[in-house]
């Protein structure tokens, strides 16, 4: 194939960018898996997403500093290859990243379908293949419109959740002693295990980073951009996670919100609330989330195709009117589809929060391996101590371990 059949196009700037960021990261978070991970650790969610917050800012720091150092489409494939150059590892790593995004906009399919349900009653199989369908249609005209769309839904996003914390942050005066009484129900091992269960699951409420990273030859200075978003966007996630977690377990018991199709409009509707307002929001900004995942994987797969060899050489081609993967995108919106229909919420999320660990463990390694090398540092890129990705593989797989374990 030609240069112009592979080639990304530059497009985005760094507030773009964040923003995007923001929106991938947030929207499935609050409006799918909170109430997951409170059915996990119950008033100590909080705790949970602040565990999940902190192994992923590190986790973001090594990202910050690789995506500047290899600004290439296959984000985590792209820089284990930079790291171990072992192809096999490559192509391992490279697939993996594409199942935990396709599984993960899979995860976030099926929360659209519970707050459809809000107002209509519509099978789940027309749901999940309506909502897959948009999401495709969106991802394969271009990264430009997807990430205008990305913009719109996450302003309105944060406009939703600044509505729950205004509506209801008078409930966190009750959140000091749901916190006491959760503490002392169970003997620490057991609560310690809920927690970390609840941490594997909100972890996955901050992958948006890694989506970030294959963004990078679509980037105006990536080298400053994408680590500039991937801090910015991980920033303003965990301080709404955290508000939005506390007021949660404070105005309705885990055991309601592990059961709820559409946690935050329940909470509304409990308390007199305008959980209508919150559903619409709820169903265009999971819609943002999902749709990032397919942007994402798509680029993966460009990059494994066009220039590691591992994936078929039509599924890296570039179309010249959208200047995105078409093929690739498309047969990732089907797959998708697939998924969201055959497994339920908790497992697909469990599954891509494990698979993104292990990605991210190997990530983080490969940086590692980059610094011991003592490899140039290109002019503009910032670096970390090589403490940063230590810890980064000691927390990711202390949290896959947790996970397998529990």
């Amino acid at each position: 194939m030609t240069d112009t059949e592979t080639a990304l196009q530059p497009a985005l700037s760094r507030w773009v960018l964040a923003i995007y960021g923001l929106g991938t990261i947030v929207g499935a978070g609050i409006y799918v898996v909170i109430g997951k991970v409170a059915g996990e650790a119950g008033a100590l969610a909080p705790l949970a997403f602040l565990a999940a917050a902190i192994a992923a800012a590190i986790t973001g720091l090594s990202y910050a500093e690789l995506s500047a150092r290899v600004p290439e489409s296959g984000g985590s494939a792209a820089f284990i290859a930079r790291g171990f150059d072992r192809r096999w590892l490559t192509g391992i790593a490279g697939w993996g990243l594409i199942a935990t995004g396709l599984v993960s906009a899979a995860t976030i399919t099926t929360g659209f379908v519970g707050y459809v349900g809000v107002f209509l009653s519509v099978p789940r199989p027309l749901a999940i293949g309506l909502a897959a369908a948009l999401l495709t249609a969106v991802a394969a005209i271009g990264v430009r419109q997807a990430a205008w769309f990305m913009i719109a839904t996450t302003a309105l996003q944060v406009a939703g959740l600044i509505m729950v914390i205004v509506y209801l942050g008078g409930e966190l005066v009750h959140f000091p002693a749901a916190f006491s009484a959760a503490l002392s129900s169970e003997p620490a091992l057991p609560l310690a295990a809920s927690v970390l269960s609840g941490a594997v699951l909100s972890f996955y409420a901050f992958i948006g980073f890694e989506d970030l990273a294959t963004l990078s030859e679509e980037a105006k200075d990536s080298r400053r951009a994408i680590p500039f978003a991937i801090v910015a966007s991980l920033t303003g996630a965990s301080v709404l996670y955290l508000l939005i977690a506390a007021i949660a377990v404070s105005a309705m018991p885990p055991e309601a919100l592990a059961v709820s199709g559409a946690p935050l409009s329940d909470i509304l509707a409990r308390h007199g609330g305008p959980a209508e307002i919150i559903a619409v929001i709820g169903l265009l900004t999971i819609l943002n989330g999902a749709l990032a995942q397919i942007v994402m994987a798509a680029r993966v797969v460009h990059d494994l195709g066009s220039r590691r060899g591992s994936a078929p050489a039509w599924l890296a081609r570039i179309h010249p009117r959208t200047t995105t993967p078409l093929a690739a995108t498309v047969l990732g919106g089907a797959i998708v589809a697939v998924l969201a229909m055959a497994f339920p919420t908790e497992q697909l999320a469990a599954g891509t929060s494990l698979l993104m660990l292990l990605i991210f463990t190997a990530a983080c390694a490969a940086l590692l391996a980059i610094k011991a090398r003592r490899e140039p540092v290109p002019q503009g890129v910032r670096t970390y101590p090589a403490i940063i990705p230590a810890l980064g593989c000691m927390i990711c797989l202390t949290l896959a371990l947790a996970r397998l374990l529990t």
